[in-house]
């Protein structure tokens, strides 16, 4: 169970050294729940000391990283990883959503479990009842959501994960590329994201005395899509 002030942190998937290079960007806007740990926060392993330190130098900005499907066994084209800050997340996600046929599916799961996958329902339906909880869904890094469209031939999903930043599976690239552009946001290859390093996530509750506690948003998700 949740409380307010708790604080989990988490290891990595993977601790693979990743090449850095410098930017003239700045860094990504993140929310205030997600931060890289501080080196009393975690085991005092060389290696896990030696990724914090890396990301004092990562590049962790907005932009995007994309991937061809080469094996075809889901009917997407291209898979995306995305930085946004913050505050235009929200926005992002309902720009990429609205694009979806007019029947989606709603995805979701408590960090690190097994998603929940609902039946279909309206877009606009299921859209306007989630952005109830839009303030939670970019900020509470203990829960992912996202919302997909899938048959034979065609498959589109976009997924907020837990640290906050978003996954594409996709079908029309130009399309794709255009709303990317809509937001200044661009292709970087040498992007990172802030799960690469060890992690620490804290109550939203902490940062918002409004905001629900995670179990609550899940019980309503769970309610809308019975």
């Amino acid at each position: 169970m949740f409380r307010a002030g708790a604080v989990t942190a988490t290891i990595p998937h993977s601790s693979k050294p990743s090449t850095l290079y410098a930017t003239f960007m700045r860094p990504l806007q993140l929310p205030p729940t997600i931060r890289t740990a501080r080196p009393d926060e975690i085991p005092m392993e060389e290696e896990t000391l030696a990724r914090i330190r890396e990301s004092a130098t990562a590049n962790i900005v907005e932009g995007y990283l994309l991937k061809y499907n080469d094996s075809h066994d889901l009917p997407f084209s291209f898979f995306a990883e995305i930085n946004i800050d913050n505050t235009k997340m929200w926005s992002l996600f309902k720009s990429l959503s609205v694009q979806l046929p007019e029947m989606i599916c709603l995805v979701y799961n408590l960090k690190d479990e097994d998603p929940f996958y609902s039946g279909y329902m309206e877009k606009f339906e299921l859209l306007n009842k989630i952005e109830e909880y839009q303030i939670e869904i970019i900020n509470d890094g203990f829960f992912e959501i996202g919302v997909l469209y899938a048959d034979d031939t065609f498959m589109e999903e976009i997924f907020i994960k837990s640290s906050k930043y978003l996954q594409f599976w996709g079908v029309d690239e130009p399309r794709f590329r255009n709303t990317m552009a809509e937001f200044d946001l661009f292709e970087i290859p040498n992007l990172n994201f802030i799960d690469e390093y060890p992690l620490v996530t804290e109550a939203l509750s902490i940062h918002n005395i409004e905001a629900k506690e995670t179990l609550e948003v899940l019980e309503f998700l769970k309610a809308i899509t019975d």
